[in-house]
């Protein structure tokens, strides 16, 4: 975070006196240097809304056992535990933008590995961002893919990977 914050000062810094630069992130926007200031020091700060988003009660997750290389689609209720391999997944939400069912979701997940009797993810994972949150597990990979409105939301989109792992070519490996 530091770096990135240096990264984008010294950018700032590099603009000609009558740049204007846009800094947009979750819930703000910055705008700099529009007034002929030096940038960093203009008075124009405007603050911009985050979208509305509700809750749904029901996600889809992918989870992959890296050992054997299957993959499987994971349908969640809320506060329903659930069991992937050894892991045991509790979804607390899913959010997703109110105007756009099908947008950028977000589920908020705790994931115990019963093995070792240990949480190993407690946190939010953003669908768009996969690796942004990501669960930290030598064996397994759990990310979150959709919130789950009704029944007609399908499991698998057109353009996602199949939940089954691909096949290999006849005549390669250890066969």
């Amino acid at each position: 975070m530091r770096l990135l914050f240096g990264i984008l000062c010294c950018l700032i810094s590099a603009l000609p006196l009558s740049a204007q630069v846009t800094i947009q992130g979750d819930n703000t926007t910055i705008r700099l240097g529009n007034d002929g200031r030096r940038p960093g020091t203009a008075k124009n700060v405007t603050t911009k809304v985050r979208a509305e988003v509700t809750s749904a009660e029901a996600a889809v997750l992918r989870g992959l056992d890296k050992l054997s290389g299957e993959s499987e689609d994971i349908e969640m209720t809320r506060l329903v535990p659930l069991e992937f391999g050894r892991l045991e997944i509790i979804m607390h939400d899913c959010r997703y933008p109110r105007n756009n069912p099908n947008g950028d979701a977000y589920v908020q997940l705790t994931i115990v590995d019963n093995g070792l009797d240990k949480t190993v993810f407690q946190g939010w994972m953003v669908a768009s961002s996969p690796a942004l949150s990501a669960l930290d597990h030598p064996r397994y990979d759990v990310w979150a893919l959709r919130c789950k409105l009704d029944e007609r939301t399908p499991a698998v989109v057109a353009g996602e990977s199949s939940p089954r792992p691909l096949a290999r070519p006849e005549g390669l490996g250890g066969n």
